[in-house]
């Protein structure tokens, strides 16, 4: 496994998506050389290497959001054949609409609907070989890591549950040591299959008296803490050895965030929150990312400004009332402010109730509303809070007061979401669906942490 922006991804993701990009690029220079309206002359393909690299980067975003870089396993043939082919096809609209409004770029026609059928197939193949080249590589030189869990309480088990939900990324758990009371079933030749309820298949190798035993017998090349008890239970001089022998030791919470890509509310200590330095933002940080927001916001009010025209008379005709709708919502360091949105709601939708949770399929919604939302093209006025200063482009989705209020009183920790600026868009809305109750935003929390952490 790699670990990028804090987060563990399985090899291969990294191997298709480094080897796919340079395929793409390959075939499409391949296939501007040898057309006929070049030559054999190296200069028109300096010429058009930029555009070459516009398709390139364009197919593989495309690719990405068709899930065929995504880590959670692997798709059958036939699956990944048909995502390849929606990924194309939107790569092929968004060309057309790129070349539409930028006609400088453009190459001929036939030479991109050809590269993009070359493109298929070449992908669909080298697939095929890189699935069986991987397996053959893992079979004969297998990578994976062996982790062992010291603890058996609820900590130790939530990240046991998430290490086997995630096979892919090679981390293979040899077992957990109890704090006490599990007793030593290494010894007593039940250290095969005895383990705890709810994760069979994961033995109980013994009890942290005998933990430098477990070590030597088991070789772990890392050793995760996940006591409930840390203060009185942890056998400090076992784990220095096993440290100074090379073994990484590290805390669950580290481990669940790097797994999950979220901070567990549940299993962290304040200490770990107040020890981890990530959570300090320079003010060189600061203001690049202040700096970067603004110009990303400016150039996007100017590019989609013809978009913002047509949703806005769209809007006007469906339904009486107001274009851009002006709400109240929470930012930094918990300071109200006005948030700007398209209105896709009825003008009336809360006067009988009050604020209430938007829903994915909410009966308040315009006509056009519903399209807005859909492609969420009601969220575009909110590049306006960007150049105000009150939002950033990513961060976390900002709340109204009424809910914060209520979070605040049940949700621990949740006033760390206010330490930076809220976001159009964030790791939790990437993550996670529309969310509905305290629960749903409880995990959306946990994913807003690990971005503001890392």
């Amino acid at each position: 496994m790699i670990k990028v922006l804090n987060q563990y991804f399985p090899r291969r993701w990294a191997v298709l998506l480094i080897s796919e990009s340079l395929l793409i690029l390959l075939a499409l220079t391949t296939a501007v050389t040898l057309d006929s309206q070049f030559g054999p002359s190296t200069a028109p393909l300096l010429q058009v290497l930029p555009k070459v690299v516009l398709i390139t980067l364009i197919c593989q975003v495309c690719l990405h959001y068709g899930d065929l870089y995504a880590p959670e396993g692997r798709s059958t043939a036939s699956e990944v054949v048909a995502r390849m082919l929606q990924a194309l096809g939107l790569a092929s609209l968004m060309l057309a609409l790129v070349y539409w409004l930028l006609p400088q770029v453009r190459l001929s026609t036939s030479l991109v609907v050809g590269s993009v059928i070359a493109i298929l197939l070449l992908l669909v193949g080298w697939r095929r070989a890189m699935d069986a080249a991987l397996r053959w590589a893992q079979r004969v030189y297998p990578s994976n890591e062996r982790v062992l869990v010291l603890g058996a309480g609820e900590r130790a088990l939530a990240l046991v549950h998430e290490l086997l939900e995630h096979p892919q990324l090679g981390l293979t758990l040899v077992g957990m040591v109890a704090e006490t009371g599990m007793g030593e079933l290494e010894s007593s030749g039940a250290g095969a299959s005895a383990g705890i309820p709810g994760v069979p298949g994961i033995p109980v190798l013994g009890e942290l008296a005998d933990v430098s035993g477990v070590i030597a017998r088991h070789r772990p090349s890392r050793v995760v803490l996940a006591l409930e008890d840390r203060a009185r239970a942890l056998p400090a001089q076992p784990l220095m050895g096993a440290w100074a022998a090379g073994i990484c030791i590290e805390e669950a919470p580290t481990l669940f965030e790097r797994v999950t890509g979220r901070i567990p509310l549940d299993h962290i200590r304040p200490s770990w929150l107040f020890l981890s330095d990530s959570f300090y933002k320079s003010g060189r940080m600061r203001f690049y990312k202040r700096a970067s927001s603004a110009t990303a916001a400016l150039l996007g009010l100017i590019v989609l400004s013809p978009v913002l025209l047509l949703a806005a008379i769209a809007i006007k005709l469906d339904s009486p009332g107001p274009v851009i709708y002006r709400q109240q919502r929470v930012g930094l360091h918990g300071r109200p402010f006005d948030i700007f949105k398209f209105r896709s709601m009825r003008t009336d939708a809360e006067s009988g109730t009050g604020p209430v949770w938007a829903q994915a399929q909410d009966p308040r919604i315009t006509r056009v509303g519903r399209w807005l939302r859909t492609l969420r093209l009601d969220e575009l006025p909110q590049l306006f809070n960007v150049l105000q200063g009150t939002m950033s482009i990513v961060g976390p989705r900002p709340e109204r007061p009424r809910f914060v209020e209520e979070f605040r009183r049940d949700i621990p920790y949740y006033e760390l979401r206010h330490s930076v600026a809220p976001g159009i868009t964030g790791w939790a809305q990437v993550s996670r669906d529309y969310g509905a109750s305290v629960e749903d935003a409880r995990e959306k929390l946990e994913y807003d942490l690990f971005y503001i952490k890392n």
